[in-house]
């Protein structure tokens, strides 16, 4: 993942997906560490997620290396 990559929060499966906190990448912290500015905050902190995300709970939808090219 790289910074400006669109993400939502893995494990929500059969949840409505307006009730997915999505995000941008803002910051790679190293050590598989992400800031992540969530874009529907009310959501987010409905579900208590932070602005620091390990990988293992980010899902990749969009790169923006993709878009790039």
């Amino acid at each position: 993942m790289n910074i400006g990559d669109l993400v939502k929060l893995k494990g929500f499966d059969k949840t409505n997906q307006n009730d997915i906190p999505h995000g941008v990448i803002s910051a790679d912290l190293g050590l598989n560490k992400f800031v992540v500015r969530w874009l529907n905050e009310n959501i987010a902190q409905r579900w208590a997620v932070p602005a620091i995300m390990p990988i293992e709970k980010l899902e990749l939808i969009n790169s923006a290396k993709e878009l790039n090219s």
